[in-house]
């Protein structure tokens, strides 16, 4: 495989500073020959006319704010329209305060030469001391989340320097969302796929970060409504199949068994098979979005259920004599615990492979 280190830095820009004038130049500087830079509807044009004069930079330019996930898609479509794949092995996207030095801009570049088709992040260390407060808080939470609730390890989820290979950029361009939120999809993606790698780069905060357009509440729950997406899929689905096993409960002893002798019994199994067939299907196709074998998953869902419920009973029956606590206040603490333990069975061993997105 022909291996090519050409690569295009690509840079969405909303009000930079004026720093970002020098930021550039420093780069063409250092070798970088191929620059795109968007103008996100800035008010002060007079940098991207300054920047612009250089014959290394495009300057691309939006006449009203859309985001920064809507400037990286334009950058990297007017990559695809104008530069050879054959020439140029991808795409490193970089922030405009100057935060990303030219040496890791450089460092990421090379790797995209690598052939390996993964996206490589640049990562930093949130536990040096020049790292504002809640940055260090906002990073960490968002990659512990990452972990606990996708199942995916990435150290820097929020870095903006990225090396994306050719072989991703029409799927960067299929996945919605205009602003901050957009990276974060892209993300989880790339981890569905196993298309991610790391490298250690510099950590650098300019006037503690007082820079960013990243707004901590509006943004901050764009990112975690993604990250919390398939969990509360998981959470609607889990209460719906509770209203439908009571429902045919219900249908059951009022009405199809009334008069038997056994009809709580016989309406309860009923509502149960008949809601779990229900949770089955849907934590199959709607939460976990799984086409693998009906066979393999159905017989790993019946038997988590199975095991479920002799451990919830075998543990209510030992907390219940070892606290000496009444039934009533275990049974709903440990179906609890049970709850989310269910949900990361099913996602990483029962649903966890054949996934649409990976197909």
């Amino acid at each position: 495989m022909k291996k090519n280190n050409q690569f295009v830095v690509l840079i969405p820009a909303l009000d930079p500073p004026v720093s970002f004038v020098k930021y550039v130049e420093k780069l063409i500087q250092n070798g970088i020959s191929d620059i795109i830079v968007v103008d996100d509807g800035s008010r002060d044009k007079d940098i991207f006319e300054k920047i612009d004069r250089h014959p290394q930079v495009v300057v691309l330019t939006h006449e009203v704010n859309f985001g920064k996930g809507r400037g990286l898609r334009t950058g990297i479509r007017y990559y695809l329209e104008h530069f050879s794949q054959e020439e140029y092995a991808g795409i490193v996207t970089a922030d405009s305060d100057g935060q990303h030095l030219c040496e890791d801009v450089k460092k990421l570049g090379a790797c995209l030469g690598s052939g390996e088709g993964k996206m490589v992040l640049g990562v930093r260390d949130f536990n040096q001391a020049n790292v504002p407060p809640k940055s260090r808080f906002g990073n960490k939470l968002t990659s512990r989340l990452f972990k606990v609730l996708l199942g995916y390890g990435v150290t820097d989820t929020q870095t903006g320097l990225r090396a994306i290979p050719n072989s991703m950029m029409q799927m960067c361009l299929e996945i919605p969302g205009d602003r901050f939120e957009y990276e974060t999809a892209v993300l989880i993606r790339a981890c569905k796929e196993k298309r991610v790698e790391e490298r250690t780069i510099h950590t650098v905060y300019l006037d503690e970060n007082r820079g960013t357009h990243f707004h901590p509440v509006r943004d901050s729950l764009r990112i975690y409504r993604l990250l919390l997406g398939t969990f509360v899929k998981y959470l609607f689905v889990s209460l719906s199949s509770f209203l439908l096993d009571y429902l045919l409960f219900l249908l059951g002893t009022k009405l199809l068994f009334r008069g038997m002798e056994w009809r709580i019994v016989e309406a309860t199994v009923c509502a149960r098979i008949l809601s779990s067939i229900y949770n089955y299907f849907m934590n199959k196709k709607v939460v976990f979005e799984n086409d693998g074998s009906y066979v393999r998953t159905g017989l790993g869902y019946f038997l988590l259920c199975v095991v479920q419920c002799a451990v919830s009973a075998v543990s209510v029956e030992l907390f219940t004599k070892a606290l000496l606590a009444d039934e009533a206040f275990v049974k709903p603490i440990v179906d609890i615990i049970l709850f989310f333990v269910n949900y990361f069975v099913q996602k990483k061993i029962i649903f966890g492979e054949h996934r649409k997105s990976e197909g």
